[in-house]
């Protein structure tokens, strides 16, 4: 078997392998990466885009696996010092920038190592995610937002913000905010500090933004009695449009009862 045909056969199975493998991936952004790289063995660099240029790599030998046909996405890497860390910089055909510190390490140590690396920007670590995240329908959200669990695809914060309710004798504060990108998710705590009035919640009627970007909503109680009752406090969950801003919020309080006079009034 002459030369040429033993290095065709030796590039197409280290391609084989390379697509068989099970390989280590590296996602690179505007850091710099380490990769371990073998001394007197080989390394392959496999990319998601063919390599326009690489800079800075005098102490190794990049070529593509098989060379006899080239494919510039999947490179071997052979170190030609038996030590040391050099920061490579690889441009992709697509104008990415691949900032890849190769660290070179023993052959009796690389033997513990992979000998390929998926080498992938970090938006194809946000997509991947993206993708695997199962969808989370409103009913969903409203649910987990109740039961007050965590929600795959949603980061959720707890800024305790203080709102105007349009009345002294009630108070509302923002305790806890779900987002996402199909559904924002708000949890109000409303309490009732009059010691004289009660009043009705109706969640049917509440008006978030103009148009409305309330989707569902949900109290855990309809009335809030007097201040020191037991029941003068409750949470008013929404899941509203992404768009949705939390003080767009225009709260369907009602006074059904007052202490010292007969009958139901509105503030």
């Amino acid at each position: 078997m002459g030369s040429k045909t033993l290095k065709l056969v030796i590039g197409i199975c280290l391609t084989i392998a390379g697509e068989i493998a099970i390989a280590k991936t590296i996602y690179f952004g505007s850091g710099v990466e380490t990769v371990p790289v073998v001394y007197g063995g080989q390394t392959i660099l496999r990319f998601e885009e063919a390599v326009k240029t690489i800079s800075n790599a005098g102490d190794f030998i990049i070529k593509p696996v098989n060379e006899e046909t080239p494919d510039y996405a999947l490179l071997s890497v052979e170190p030609r010092v038996m030590s040391g860390k050099v920061d490579t910089v690889f441009i992709l055909s697509g104008g990415d920038v691949a900032k890849l510190r190769l660290s070179v390490v023993p052959r009796h140590v690389g033997m513990k190592l992979d000998p390929i690396y998926d080498i992938k920007s970090q938006r194809s670590l946000v997509v991947a995610r993206a993708e695997a995240a199962p969808f989370v329908g409103r009913l969903e959200l409203m649910t987990a937002m109740i039961r007050g669990d965590q929600v795959t695809g949603y980061e959720i914060s707890s800024p305790t913000i203080d709102l105007s309710s349009g009345s002294e004798s009630t108070k509302v504060s923002l305790v806890k905010v779900y987002t996402g990108d199909q559904f924002k998710g708000y949890v109000y705590e409303i309490s009732n500090v009059s010691t004289k009035k009660t009043f009705d919640l109706d969640v049917t009627k509440l008006q978030f933004g103009r148009p409305n970007q309330a989707i569902l909503a949900y109290s855990d109680l309809d009335v809030l009695e007097k201040f020191g009752s037991g029941k003068s406090k409750t949470r008013l969950i929404v899941v509203a449009k992404p768009t949705a801003f939390f003080r767009d919020a225009m709260l369907p309080i009602r006074v059904i009862r007052k202490a010292d006079k007969p009958g139901g009034e509105h503030e």
